[in-house]
């Protein structure tokens, strides 16, 4: 780069577009000569241009040093330059898992893998960056999302992208096509939300306090102070810290210093998460019991006696094995061939619900999430032979479970659902449904409010101010 030019912005276009257009029409007679297909190979050059003109704006957005360790950034401008849009989308999605794997590593692996890592025997397979490729990627994504590493507005853009990488890039085939605008708005997006993005405000105040207790002696002065400041954070980080203690506690390794930091303040982390991250803590006791591990299930009844906790107990064999099979049906809906892998889990849950709907307190707020999840589907349909099954555990739905819906709207992954039309149409029907079927008046108005919201509107409904103070009035 010479002196006069200040930016990648002020670089000329001329020659790069030439060299583009050459390659094209060089490869367009060798394909010829081998005999191989030559139409709609290629996007069309005026599409590369419209990426190449952009590039230098988009890429004055990240440092120098995070250029230069950008593999993929190359590989995603080569794709765009030969006309590989569905290849370039797909450097596009492996820039940013790399990245986020090494904003976890950075920040703070072991509270990453408390929050998002709920099995005891798959988090002792993860001990290093190169074990993270173990996740799936909407795991990392969520992950991130849960530990702050990533906003809820860069969550719900990343799980956008996440699925047009999955369906429209080169990750299998396909004969989607994508435009130069949206495949430039796309890396704009990415580095906005991820590459040129770091960990700031709350989320490094978590990352002192999980450094401090494991690194410092706490005394009872210092837990007025940290409460203080949990109290100040977004209860979504309150319950992901919650989650870490819990899993720091239960480790019978811990240290003895560590411990007695955690002793002092978990009441206060207690205090301070939401009623389902507490019912969360409850169940990994149930399900510590369930496996015999002895062990965890002592320290888990020991952490619970210490908060006050032993009420969100629950020792029903139902709610363990529904937990589970919850969890194997969400893993299935956000991976690969979900519409084949989601019926098994739909069909072994009716079973465990009885006609009347009754569902154990600690997994109803699941149940109904994972269920309306999986029925509004994404943005290309919903499962047809689990339908079936979820249209006949949510026509068993109570006044509890509609409640639980119409709350579903606070709902980070929800909501990026319901940015889908399809998806927004059918969450709108199931509102109409409940209504009709509630006897309570101000959470039938709260579900009329949803059916009669046009479809656009209704993933920012949460955000009007009138609806949430009626959601909040609604007692049952």
């Amino acid at each position: 780069m010479t002196d006069e030019v200040k930016s990648l912005a002020e670089l000329p276009e001329n020659k790069i577009v030439s060299g583009v257009e050459n390659f094209s029409e060089g490869l367009h007679s060798f394909l010829s000569y081998l005999g191989l297909p030559t139409e709609n190979v290629l996007v069309a050059s005026e599409e590369r241009r419209t990426v190449i003109n952009n590039l230098p704006a988009i890429m004055d957005k990240i440092t120098p040093e995070i250029r230069a360790n950008s593999m993929y950034l190359s590989q995603f401008i080569a794709a765009c330059g030969a006309g590989l849009f569905n290849a370039a989308l797909n450097m596009i999605w492996n820039e940013v898992v790399v990245n986020l794997r090494q904003k976890v590593m950075h920040f703070d692996f072991q509270y990453f893998l408390d929050s998002v890592v709920t099995d005891v025997r798959r988090r002792a397979s993860i001990k290093s960056e190169e074990d993270l490729a173990k996740l799936d990627e909407w795991e990392l994504i969520k992950g991130c999302k849960d530990t702050g590493i990533l906003t809820d507005i860069g969550y719900k853009h990343m799980d956008y992208i996440r699925e047009m990488r999955n369906h429209a890039s080169a990750a299998h085939p396909n004969h989607n096509d994508l435009d130069g605008l949206q495949l430039a708005s796309w890396l704009q997006t990415c580095i906005k939300e991820v590459l040129a993005r770091e960990p700031e405000g709350p989320v490094l105040e978590i990352k002192r306090l999980l450094h401090n207790l494991r690194t410092n002696d706490i005394s009872r002065d210092d837990v007025q102070p940290i409460k203080a400041s949990i109290q100040r954070l977004p209860v979504d980080l309150a319950d992901s810290i919650l989650r870490a203690v819990f899993g720091m506690y239960t480790d019978p390794t811990l240290d003895a210093r560590i411990k007695n930091n955690l002793i002092l303040v978990s009441p206060s982390f207690w205090e301070c998460s939401s009623k389902n991250a507490k019912n969360d803590a409850g169940m990994k006791y149930a399900v510590f019991s369930a496996n015999a591990d002895i062990q965890r299930k002592q320290l888990a009844n020991e952490f619970l006696s210490l908060v006050g906790g032993l009420s969100y107990l629950s020792v029903e064999q139902r709610a363990i094995e529904m937990d589970q099979i919850l969890d194997g049906l969400y893993s299935a809906h956000y991976g690969w061939n979900n519409f084949h892998n989601e019926p098994p889990y739909a069909k072994m849950l009716v079973p465990y619900v009885p006609k009347t709907g009754e569902i154990p307190n600690e997994t109803n707020y699941k149940y109904v999430k994972v269920l309306i999840l999986c029925r509004i589907g994404n943005g290309y349909g919903v499962s047809d032979a689990a339908a079936y099954y979820y249209d006949e555990l949510i026509s068993r739905f109570g006044e509890s479970q509609f409640l639980i819906f119409v709350n579903l709207l606070w709902e980070s992954d929800i909501q990026s659902r319901l940015t889908h039309a399809d998806c927004a149409n059918r969450f709108k029907n199931f509102a109409g449904q409940f209504a009709n079927r509630s006897i309570n008046v101000k959470l039938k108005t709260a579900l009329e409010e949803i059916e009669k919201t046009f479809y656009s509107a209704l993933s920012k409904l949460s955000n009007v101010s009138k609806f949430d103070e009626l959601v909040k009035s609604i007692v049952i």
